[in-house]
């Protein structure tokens, strides 16, 4: 249970602009996680992996994805269940393709985009949006930030209101920020309205 919270607690900072605070938790996590396959532990290597991501810290990022990749190939049917404590394939590939798209690894963000988005059932639209956002993220790493921005601009748009805050406007902007001219303006337009 302490891994567990300790896991989810890392995605506050993690999200909000603290990644070092949020390695530190997810590390946390991920030690008394233990070594069994356990929906903990697999978020907590997940979390890992992106926090470390996020603070450029790539070789750490990947033993993390690898550590999560094996955990979550090993869950049986109740700790991958889509439950506050299960820990689905889904939700895997939304950690996964953020962790990637931080490092920059665009054909294995793409990869995990592809493979969340298929087991993406319902509306999902956070879920959706943040995956769309990975993308446009990709897309400009790539070196085409008119379609990373045109990207990021349709998926704003549709967007309702109510998810134009928080995580979803966090990762928006810090694409703005990393796209040049035409291309930073154009989004930057589009997130003042």
């Amino acid at each position: 249970m302490l891994a567990w919270v300790l896991a989810r607690h890392a995605m506050v900072p993690l999200n909000y602009g603290a990644p070092g605070a949020a390695a530190q938790l997810a590390i946390r996590a991920r030690a008394e996680a233990g070594r069994a396959p356990t929906a903990s532990a697999a978020l907590a290597s997940a979390v890992t992996a992106r926090a470390l991501a996020s603070t450029g810290d790539h070789r750490g990022a990947l033993r993390a994805v690898a550590d999560a990749r094996a955990i979550a190939a090993q869950l049986d049917t109740a700790q991958a269940a889509d439950t506050w404590f299960g820990y689905p394939l889904q939700k895997h590939h939304v950690h996964l393709s953020q962790a990637f798209t931080l490092m920059g690894k665009t054909r294995e963000a793409y990869a995990e985009q592809e493979a969340a988005l298929a087991l993406t059932r319902s509306p999902s639209v956070m879920t959706r949006a943040l995956l769309t956002l990975d993308a446009a993220t990709c897309l400009s790493a790539d070196g085409d930030p008119t379609a990373a921005a045109d990207l990021a601009v349709e998926v704003w748009r549709r967007l309702p209101q109510a998810y134009r805050s928080g995580l979803v406007r966090s990762r928006a902007e810090a694409l703005h920020q990393a796209l040049p001219g035409a291309a930073h303006a154009r989004l930057g337009e589009v997130l003042a309205s």
